[in-house]
């Protein structure tokens, strides 16, 4: 069969695993695929339909692939656009339509009501899409695939979820071959792989919770692949993609620690390139430090999300303090490796003097890299329920940009262009002395006075938007202490 597959987010360093996994798992059974994603059409018109370049190449796609079946990886922030390009495969084609992915998986019910969707899959989907796909080819019942809801003459089979196979080893490499080489060779993060899946943290904002719950009784949620498979496919990256450093983007990489000074000691044996990880502010001590330093680590990135201990650790429960951030980052500098922060504003609790909290935690670690976003209310997390509970969803997450850069609920002191205001000038505030911040603030209050709160505008006023934003964001490159990059060692 041929199988078209869809990435509705936009490729910036990072390509997306999930849809390569899906990819290969097909090829590997003996079916075709082609991804569908959306890096080409990023500049959107700006009279009319935003999406309009990109559904007329999706159309030429279809036309010319012929797809028998059309998957879509869906999360809440792209979910509209998702639809509106199955949409155009309804009007177009008879072709089944399946939609996967973070939204589907936590929103079952919602999806498989949409008129545009014929089946999801809900989980892991690499056994669960073969699995469908091969009983549709030899046009056996496809109707009870474990982790497939599939609509059946005016029902649902709603089947139970896949089991997960502890031994990931079995997953093929992800598909490279369907986006260019240079993705591989990002200066700054390289070619992106995972070393494992799964997170046991509860944190509220997340939705790996409901993952792990989701997953009980049905296999380990937390699962690793062995480290001779790992090196098979970094050696694949460097020979056949040219890829020359690493992102190991596992969302803890060092959650467990044994196992991670054992990995970066068979690394060094076998890599001399440089690499970059994420994990948490206490999932680090001095000896894993050591370890990732000799291995050939030169960047971490650490979320510290809120500045202010009570709201990370009540609200949020993120359960470290205050001084365990200070000493991650001190220990992770202390062996000459760059930093990145995570941080979220936006909070219902939040005020300014929360947000310049983490402003002044920022200001003392000094990052090389910052990240700050507004925080967004997705399914399935216990903050989202909160929100929705008390009331606070001014629109769903859905009808945001996709770029946590809008604003979705309300905040119970502060008002949603203020919000927008302290995150595009977040950077500003940690990199410049105080004794300027009145011109940050003067800044900040025309970007905020000029910028829609909303998506839900005229082109025109999107367009101006847009191009605000990247102006914004492109000075920051400006600022002091902007991060380096190192090719080799």
């Amino acid at each position: 069969m041929k199988i078209l597959l869809v990435y509705t987010g936009y490729t910036i360093r990072e390509v997306p695993l999930n849809v390569l996994y899906i990819s290969a798992a097909l090829k590997k059974a003996g079916h075709t695929t082609k991804v569908f994603e959306l890096t080409p059409y990023k500049k959107r018109p700006i009279f009319g339909d935003p999406n309009r370049i990109i559904k007329n190449a999706f159309h030429q796609v279809l036309k010319e692939f012929n797809p028998d079946l059309v998957g879509f990886s869906t999360m809440t922030i792209n979910l509209n656009l998702a639809r509106s390009l199955a949409r155009v495969v309804k009007e177009s084609t008879n072709t089944p339509v399946i939609f996967g992915g973070v939204h589907p998986t936590l929103g079952p019910e919602e999806t498989i009501n949409m008129p545009e969707v014929d089946m999801i899959c809900v989980g892991e989907g690499e056994e669960a899409v073969v699995e469908l796909v091969n009983k549709m080819e030899a046009k056996q019942d496809f109707t009870r695939t474990k982790g497939i809801w599939v609509k059946d003459n005016g029902r649902v089979c709603r089947n139970p979820i896949m089991p997960l196979d502890n031994n990931i080893d079995e997953i093929p490499f992800p598909d490279r071959d369907v986006f260019p080489s240079e993705f591989y060779r990002a200066e700054l993060t390289g070619a992106n792989l995972m070393t494992g899946r799964g997170c046991p943290y509860p944190c509220t904002f997340c939705q790996n919770k409901a993952f792990l719950e989701m997953y009980k009784g049905h296999g380990s949620f937390i699962r690793y692949r062995s480290f001779e498979n790992i090196f098979q496919e970094m050696e694949e990256l460097i020979g056949k993609y040219k890829a020359e450093r690493f992102y190991f983007s596992d969302e803890t990489f060092t959650m467990n620690k044994q196992r991670v000074i054992e990995f970066c000691s068979e690394y060094k044996k076998h890599f001399r390139n440089l690499f970059m990880c994420q994990t948490r502010v206490d999932c680090l001590d001095e000896e894993i430090v050591a370890a990732l330093k000799e291995a050939g680590c030169d960047h971490v990135s650490l979320a510290i999300e809120a500045g202010n201990e009570r709201l990370r650790r009540e609200v949020l429960k993120k359960r470290f303090k205050d001084e365990q951030v200070f000493k991650a980052f001190d220990l992770v500098k202390k062996y000459k490796m760059r930093t990145q922060s995570f941080n979220m504003i936006g909070l219902p609790e939040d005020t300014k003097e929360t947000i310049f909290e983490t402003i002044r935690m920022n200001k003392s670690l000094q990052p090389d890299r910052i990240l700050c976003t507004i925080y967004m209310p997705f399914k399935g997390t216990e903050l989202g329920r909160r929100c929705i509970e008390e009331g606070l969803v001014l629109r769903p997450v859905e009808e945001s940009n996709g770029y946590y850069t809008e604003v979705t609920i309300k905040n119970y002191y502060l008002k949603p262009r203020t919000l927008i205001g302290y995150q595009g000038f977040f950077d500003w505030y940690v990199r410049l002395p105080e004794k300027y911040y009145w011109a940050v603030d003067i800044l900040r209050l025309i970007y905020q006075t000029i910028l829609p709160t909303t998506q839900a505008v005229p082109g025109p006023v999107r367009y101006f938007r847009e191009q605000v934003i990247e102006f914004v964001y492109g000075l920051k490159g400006y600022l002091p202490n902007h991060t380096y990059v190192i090719k080799n060692r």
